[in-house]
């Protein structure tokens, strides 16, 4: 199990950035299946049994901040916490990478969010909509061609056993990195 990490010190506050980067985005999407990497990454905040109710709450109660984004070649997830709630994200981190829970329900809820995203950022706005169709164009024969969010119609097809399928394949150790920037010395990360 190789696992990669980059610690950056940076003392001028007592803050930390925890990120942790998959080399997987939607390239990796299967063929049919456009938008599943994208899918995962707001899947991956609903919860595990140490954290049913999700991150974001959590996340909330120590004063941080949280966000993550997909690309064609990656998926990452990152929280800015005070300095002494590191090892509580890292905790966190390392139980999602390895235990996501997902009901039907919220599958089927953010199924929905992707869907009105999709319609709002790309649907909606001409320049999007060229762009997407620039990009197809351009990369006929390559996953380039195919939109991060996904074509709406194989989106509304992606289900429960898709995402995990993709979570079990791209989401561990093996195939991340993780970047800690801040009030921290490479020392105390790796403790």
């Amino acid at each position: 199990m190789l696992f990669r990490s980059v610690v950056i010190p940076d003392h001028r506050t007592p803050v930390v950035t925890h990120m942790v980067w998959y080399q997987n985005g939607s390239a990796d999407d299967p063929p049919g299946k456009s938008g599943i990497a994208h899918f995962l990454e707001h899947l991956m905040f609903k919860g595990t049994k140490a954290h049913p109710k999700g991150f974001s709450d959590l996340i909330a109660e120590l004063g941080g901040q949280e966000n993550a984004f997909t690309a064609y070649d990656y998926t990452a997830y990152f929280q800015r916490v005070a300095k002494d709630r590191l090892p509580t994200v890292m905790a966190m981190e390392a139980d999602r990478m390895a235990n996501l829970r997902l009901s039907k329900e919220d599958v089927a809820t953010e199924r929905d969010v992707i869907l009105e995203e999709r319609r709002s950022r790309v649907d909606n706005d001409p320049s999007s909509i060229l762009q997407e169709q620039m990009m197809a164009a351009l990369y006929t024969k390559h996953p380039y061609g195919i939109p991060i969010i996904g074509w709406a119609h194989e989106v509304a097809a992606l289900d429960r056993d898709d995402a995990l399928s993709f979570y079990k394949r791209f989401y561990a150790p093996n195939n991340s990195l993780l970047v800690v920037a801040g009030d921290v010395e490479p020392d105390e990360v790796r403790k």
